[in-house]
């Protein structure tokens, strides 16, 4: 593991600076005092990778319940975060009103307020969301997942070319390009109303960037064929862009970006580059948006290099302990071995040890992460599947507010056909105070 600047911590999990600096100084879980560890060398910030990717998976394990409430608070800092990260509008339809700051995987049920599982998101579109756990909910768990991972994508494309204008032009162009083709194979209309909204982001921001840019070759630094390309044609891309008249309508916008790719396609037929093929030019790969071990967060390669590429020379296999999903359990919990990766070396393969995780089967659910007939999220690892060493020793069957429903016997249905218990509802279990109040009731009778 190596030393990160601010800017590359940032970059490596997709938080803003000043978030990570705000962990250095106080624990955002209630009752708890770990901080992100952090050193002072020559007067600038380093994170080590090893700290950073530990204290990472520590913001996604459970957070601890407020002495009175059954949700864990939200800090402010983390809240103020989200927003920015989606610039204060909501990530499917770019509303900016009265927004919320919502969960990925259910609070009640993940307990996790870690940016990771934090979208912002207009009260219309939370509701129809409804926490993603509500199977008649018209907005999917995976589109919401694909509006996080584009918001974060953005946030880490910015801060990666901050100190270049002409390479933030250039991927802001390509990320539009991007995103025009998911939008032609997009399936759902939600899906196609995120991409939309990235659009439009992309398209804001393109005009920006060009002076940005503008000004960037100005100073005479070393340009290569690509900003030159870029620069001289800037003007004529920024024209193209009307902020009044992308608002007026979504055919506009389309029409819009349309024009700055047919332009700027003419541009790169000239140069030496094309997407890199181990990213598909995003830059990045992974849940958690790893720099590119390829294109190294160009987003593109030389036709050459596209030629010579061989995804088995590359130092990269997926993790054996998510097989490469960079998550575990039902909820989606950060992987504990590949940090979201989804990847690892091919040592840290061989090297991969289940039993030296901190993780076993819930004793509760058995690692299923579910209980009941319909699933009902496990009380003890709240769909993690898993639970450390020290919960499993620690687990009480007595302690949990479970018991099995005395209509059904814990079976969950009644009758000779199955019929769903009338009292569990297929739970199989009910609380103590239902079994009491059962139990007298019947003793009434």
């Amino acid at each position: 593991m190596s030393l990160l600047t601010e800017a590359e911590a940032a970059i490596k999990i997709g938080y803003s600076i000043e978030l990570l600096k705000h962990f250095t100084k106080k624990c955002p879980k209630s009752g708890e005092d770990t901080l992100l560890k952090s050193k002072v060398l020559d007067g600038q910030t380093y994170y080590d990778e090893k700290d950073l990717n530990s204290y990472h998976a520590y913001l996604n394990k459970l957070w601890p319940l407020p002495p009175k409430g059954t949700r864990p608070t939200i800090p402010e800092a983390i809240k103020d975060d989200v927003k920015r990260e989606s610039s204060y509008s909501c990530a499917i339809c770019g509303h900016m009103d009265n927004g919320e700051v919502a969960h990925i995987n259910a609070v009640a049920h993940s307990l996790n307020n870690a940016p990771d599982n934090l979208l912002f998101l207009c009260p219309n579109h939370h509701t129809k969301y409804d926490l993603g756990f509500k199977p008649d909910s018209n907005l999917t768990p995976e589109v919401i997942k694909a509006a996080k991972v584009l918001k974060r994508n953005s946030r880490q494309r910015i801060l990666r070319y901050e100190a270049n204008a002409t390479k933030l032009l250039y991927t802001l162009i390509a990320s539009l390009r991007e995103v025009e083709n998911q939008i032609k194979n997009a399936r759902s209309k939600d899906m196609v109303a995120v991409l939309t909204t990235e659009m439009m982001e992309l398209v804001y921001a393109i005009p920006g960037a060009v002076k940005e840019a503008q000004e960037y070759a100005s100073a005479d630094l070393d340009l290569s064929k690509t900003e030159k390309l870029l620069i001289k044609n800037s003007g004529n891309i920024a024209k193209l862009i009307s902020q009044k008249s992308i608002k007026e309508s979504e055919q506009n916008l389309r029409t819009t970006a349309s024009s700055v790719l047919s332009l700027t396609s003419q541009i790169v037929i000239d140069i030496d580059e094309v997407e890199c093929p181990h990213c598909a030019g995003r830059g990045q790969t992974g849940y958690a948006g790893d720099i590119c071990a390829y294109c190294h967060g160009s987003c593109v390669v030389s036709h050459k290099k596209v030629e010579a590429y061989d995804r088995e020379q590359i130092d990269e296999v997926d993790c054996p302990h998510c097989g490469g999903r960079g998550q575990t359990g039902l909820v989606g919990d950060i992987c504990a071995y590949c940090h979201g990766s989804c990847v690892v070396s091919n040592a840290e393969a061989e090297a991969y040890n289940r039993e030296q995780i901190d993780e076993v089967d819930c004793p509760h659910c058995e690692g299923r992460g579910q209980i009941g007939l319909f699933g009902d999220v496990c009380a003890y690892c709240h769909g993690s599947c898993v639970v450390s060493h020290k919960k499993a020793e620690a687990y009480d069957r007595e302690q949990i507010d479970e018991v099995d429903c005395p209509h059904c016997g814990g079976r969950g249905q009644t009758g000779l056909v199955g019929d769903v218990c009338a009292l569990c509802k297929g739970s199989c279990v009910v609380s103590n105070d239902v079994y009491q109040a059962y139990i007298e009731k019947c003793s009434d009778r």
